[in-house]
């Protein structure tokens, strides 16, 4: 029987997720709304045990991380189905499996190097059956010396890992000629990427867009998207 505090977690996530997917212009099928509730339940509970996106953040904070986690969902046609992505530092997730269970299934693989986000990342994927999610225990930097991997990906997704710059920088041999990074950031590193993103084209990157997420998340955010170039 479902609890009190786990309805009421459901429907609090149902209603924010829904109503960001209107301002996004997306629809969101009854079977991922139940997949979302059954991630930020684990969550929830494995935060609580094992810190994993803070303990103090609360059930308003992990739906609003699961909201912002959703926003490349503005710029239609990145996670068509059969492209393969990379979430780099997932730690609990996030954004990787919020926009798998949106917009997959899809080809992911999660990259985490702390050991009880790894674990937690190991059961959350098999509570939600995400047969076709590989989990990479190491960093960017382990992953990137990889032959298999290289020029392996069509899209690679960061939040809150490292300075964007030095990140497109890391992730530009992972990616396939034309592949996107989609990197979360804030007020701070949009004005820095503004300034110097240009630079990156000559390294085989360029910036294809900085958009703004605040109409969603209510915060003055952003997505800056880099697009390879050459190798």
């Amino acid at each position: 029987m479902m609890t009190a505090e786990k309805s009421d977690l459901t429907t609090r996530l149902r209603v924010a997720v829904e109503r960001a997917a209107g301002k996004m212009g997306i629809d969101i099928c009854e079977e991922s709304l139940d997949m979302m509730g059954i991630y930020v339940d684990e969550l929830q509970k494995w935060n609580k045990a094992y810190n994993l996106v803070g303990r103090k953040i609360g059930l308003e904070g992990i739906i609003d991380l699961y909201i912002d986690a959703l926003t490349p969902l503005m710029m239609k046609g990145i996670f068509d189905k059969g492209k393969e992505v990379l979430d780099i530092g997932s730690g609990a997730g996030l954004p990787g499996l919020p926009l798998y269970i949106v917009a997959g299934p899809f080809p992911l693989t999660l990259v985490e190097s702390q050991r009880k986000r790894i674990t937690f990342l190991r059961h959350v994927c098999r509570v939600l059956d995400a047969g076709s999610i590989r989990l990479y225990p190491g960093r960017l930097e382990d992953i990137a010396r990889e032959e298999d991997s290289l020029n392996a990906y069509e899209v690679a997704l960061a939040r809150a890992v490292m300075d964007p710059l030095r990140l497109s920088r890391i992730a530009h041999p992972l990616l396939c000629e034309g592949g996107m990074l989609v990197v979360f950031v804030g007020k701070n590193d949009a004005d820095t990427i503004r300034r110097t993103g240009v630079e990156l084209g000559g390294k085989g990157m360029e910036l294809d867009t900085l958009r703004s997420t605040q109409r969603i998340v209510g915060k003055e955010n952003y997505l800056a998207v880099f697009r390879k170039t050459g190798r």
